[in-house]
């Protein structure tokens, strides 16, 4: 995982509180983090630097004939390197639909590192409970969902010939890999090396460490990795089984979120 500078951190928080805060419906930035291929640690030189996180709009709006937009996206640049930075902003409500929806991007982003936002520690305490309590609660079912349907559509026919067409390779092993750790561990790593070093054979572990190498140098692995890569993702996909919550689970994961968005409406003065 790429270190985000200090000045890179501040940079981006000056950016988020300029675009929001002075926004016609004064938003109220949250938590933000870097997710993408610095949080997978695949990122290159080149490499935009992909944020999300979430802001509270003023509650009483839903009770208006035009809610909240449920979320704000915007691109800026950072000087003097011209590092593109994409921000995708959740309003709370919509944050709190997803995290329902065991969005493992947004899990990610609560149990990942690399915070650049936070206007008060305090609100992720609850959701960090929540989720310590229910992982892997429906993650592993999310990641090979996505595994799945990445690898049958852009994985088991191609023939990449450039570092850009090995994407949904990345996106295919990490989902096999994430989809175990989850299960064996009840914890989120997003990291490509260590969930291999976690779940892989020493041999298989050099393989994903080569083809990271290859990635990082902008380059396509030599043909034995990838095909190496290729076989690791259809043998996970062969014995790999998720099972979704039980309707209990579900209520009970849902009453909790509901509590924790209250609370952060509270703490933040929409509710």
């Amino acid at each position: 995982m790429t270190n985000i500078t200090s000045e890179v951190q501040a940079d981006i928080r000056g950016q988020i509180q300029s675009q929001l805060q002075t926004a016609d419906d004064e938003l109220l930035p949250c938590f933000y983090a870097v997710t993408g291929s610095h949080q997978y640690g695949t990122d290159t030189t080149d490499s935009d630097i992909d944020v999300k996180g979430f802001h509270c709009a003023d509650g009483s709006q839903y009770m208006l004939f035009d809610p909240p937009t449920s979320q704000r996206k915007f691109e800026t640049s950072l000087q003097p390197s011209n590092t593109t930075i994409e921000v995708t902003s959740y309003e709370l409500r919509k944050f709190g639909e997803m995290l329902l929806q065991c969005d493992f991007s947004i899990i990610e982003l609560i149990c990942g590192d690399i915070e650049v936002y936070s206007h008060d520690p305090q609100l992720l305490q609850g959701i960090e409970e929540i989720l310590t309590k229910t992982l892997p609660a429906e993650l592993p079912v999310r990641y090979l969902g996505m595994a799945e349907s990445i690898y049958e559509r852009e994985v088991v026919d191609s023939t990449p010939t450039t570092s850009a067409e090995l994407k949904p390779y990345v996106y295919a092993l990490r989902g096999c890999l994430a989809a175990e750790y989850v299960q064996t561990h009840d914890k989120v790593e997003p990291r490509l090396r260590p969930l291999a070093e976690h779940i892989l054979t020493d041999q298989r572990q050099k393989q994903v460490a080569k083809f990271v190498t290859a990635i990082q140098a902008d380059r396509p692995p030599d043909q034995p990795v990838l095909d190496d890569i290729k076989e690791i993702i259809e043998e996970k996909l062969e014995v790999l089984e998720a099972t979704p919550f039980g309707e209990t689970q579900r209520i009970e994961y849902k009453t909790a979120l509901a509590e924790w968005m209250l609370e952060v409406r509270t703490q933040t003065d929409t509710r």
